[in-house]
């Protein structure tokens, strides 16, 4: 039998979408001695509340080093982790690892794990869709639950900046008076190994609240803006709820639970709400109504990032944006529109190197001239990466996959740049297209 080592020495919310996305994938692993390496105080803060664990778990990384493997595969996006994977016996690496200085992410999709450890705006992909590309793993897509009447609400605690303390005792009052003989619990009290699939969870995305719906809850999660796929469940019929910006208010929000206890479609509210869905072949957040100035973003990275990572075509409708966010797109297309013709003087210096590096009587004066415009062009991009966080996942993601330039020569180096380079420019030319769609088609319809 094969020996399999996974690295998961995150936090406990990465072990815990870890664990899930192996668990769900036994079956496809039964030809493997499964082992995974985690931190003590992660573990302990999932046994806790007995979630179920999969077979191998260890906390002893000295035994791990002493072993061998046919496969190690690297989940984790802390620095140690990075080198502790560089010396694993194994024959074939997944995910980050480091040797002799040098970060080797050779994979795209480690690459793009690798972008969260920037301020990344919104988690485009789930963890778990994530964690399974890099393993090599089928997708396996939920199925759809059924909505059952709810008999218990669990509530969780909001920040007083999100929630005001004095509207989350109005809201408890109101949510009584509104569904009277339902019992209206704090999540901490709730029994996980008790049957909570007529239960439901109003509150902000956490650790708790996410082991609550694994158990087979219905969630309600309250967030000031619109943050992606952050602390999310996979799948399930649950509500994103962000409040724009804004605070929650008491009665506004006992009328949208309501509706979901009800199953009645929302009425005008001043939130925005998103949903779950897997009819892309991936978990991707669907909006109903207002949607936050980020998500016009978030639908242009998702297209992207499904082509860039996995050559998946999705069309998806555009939505009919506000004023604001048109501006702020027309905005970061502006950015774009500038960068990429700086981006094209980079091609030009990367072919210039490389003609030289042919060359038999190379001339060092152009070679360091070309090398320099490259140096100051990888300015540029770090800091529009800084100020630009729409933009920034994706320039990040290239500065990482030139970073995987190892080869032997000066021509073979530069050959890997031009060919990372020209992947890297028409990337951005599609992401500037997309910004452009969605201005098209806006100002059309006006």
């Amino acid at each position: 039998m094969k020996k399999l080592l996974v690295i998961q020495t995150d936090d406990a919310y990465f072990l815990f979408e870890t664990l899930r996305i192996l668990e769900e994938s036994a079956s496809n692993l039964k030809d493997y001695e499964l082992t995974v390496l985690v931190e003590p105080a992660a573990l302990s803060a999932l046994t806790r509340d007995a979630v179920p664990l999969v077979r191998g778990i260890t906390t002893d990384a000295s035994a791990v080093a002493s072993d061998a493997f046919d496969v190690s595969a690297n989940l984790s996006l802390n620095d140690p982790s990075w080198d502790f994977h560089g010396t694993v016996k194994a024959q074939h690496k997944l995910g980050a690892w480091r040797r002799a200085g040098d970060l080797h992410a050779t994979d795209p999709w480690t690459a793009y794990l690798l972008t969260l450890k920037a301020k990344a705006p919104f988690l485009t992909f789930h963890l778990r869709d994530i964690y399974r590309n890099i393993l090599n793993l089928r997708p396996q897509l939920p199925k759809a639950s059924a909505r059952l009447p709810v008999r218990q609400i669990a509530f969780g605690t909001t920040a007083s900046q999100l929630f005001p303390v004095q509207e989350q005792e109005n809201f408890l009052s109101e949510l009584s008076g509104t569904f009277p003989g339902v019992p209206i619990r704090d999540l901490s009290e709730v029994d996980l190994l008790e049957d909570v699939s007529r239960s439901l969870y109003v509150g902000p995305a956490n650790l708790a609240a996410l082991k609550f719906c694994e158990a087979g809850g219905r969630g309600i999660f309250l967030t000031s803006g619109f943050q992606g796929f952050n602390l999310l469940p996979y799948s399930g019929d649950h509500v994103l709820v962000s409040a724009r910006g804004s605070v929650f208010r008491a009665g506004a929000l006992t009328r949208l639970v309501d509706s979901v206890v009800h199953n009645r479609p929302f009425k005008e509210t001043p939130f925005s709400l998103y949903g779950i869905s897997h009819d892309l072949g991936c978990a991707h957040l669907t909006n109903t109504g207002m949607a936050d100035d980020a998500f016009p973003f978030y639908q242009s990275h998702l297209v992207l990032w499904n082509f860039l990572l996995g050559l998946i075509d999705v069309d998806l409708e555009v939505g009919q944006c506000t004023g604001d966010q048109l501006d702020l797109v027309r905005h970061q297309l502006e950015v774009l529109t500038k960068f990429l013709r700086l981006h094209d003087y980079a091609i030009a210096s990367v072919e210039a190197v490389h003609a030289e590096a042919r060359s038999a009587s190379a001339d060092p004066v152009t070679l360091e001239a070309n090398l320099r415009n490259l140096r100051e062009v990888e300015k540029v991009a770090n800091e529009i990466a800084a100020t630009h966080p729409f933009l920034r996942p994706f320039l990040d993601f290239y500065r990482i996959r030139r970073g995987q330039n190892f080869g032997d020569t000066l021509v073979e180096q530069s050959q890997t740049s031009f060919l990372t380079y020209a992947e890297e420019h028409q990337a951005l030319r599609a992401l500037q297209e997309l910004f452009s769609v969605t201005l098209r088609k806006n100002e059309a319809s006006i």
